[in-house]
């Protein structure tokens, strides 16, 4: 029996982790369109950054803006956003 379910599990996993990796993949990807959707939303000038002010349409950028403004300039663009929440995930 035991030998019989070593042979089985390959299988399963061949089977269902693509089908897991698509979700997953899937899901990140939901995430990122979200993103930029409501980045794109709070930029109400539409240059490309946030400031302060436009940032409190999204609170966590908002309670977070000095750390992730790592140039200093004043805004928040996408690519500062998107680099402090992976730091954050690797915390």
């Amino acid at each position: 029996m035991r030998k019989s379910l070593l042979l089985i599990l390959p299988l399963f996993g061949m089977t269902f982790f693509p089908a897991y990796a698509q979700s997953t993949s899937d899901q990140r990807n939901r995430v990122v369109q979200e993103l930029r959707s409501r980045f794109a939303k709070a930029d109400t000038d539409g240059d490309g950054g946030l400031t302060r002010e436009e940032a409190k349409a999204m609170p966590r950028v908002a309670s977070h803006f000095a750390d992730i403004d790592t140039d200093r300039d004043g805004k928040v663009s996408l690519e500062e956003i998107g680099r402090y929440l992976a730091a954050q995930r690797g915390k």
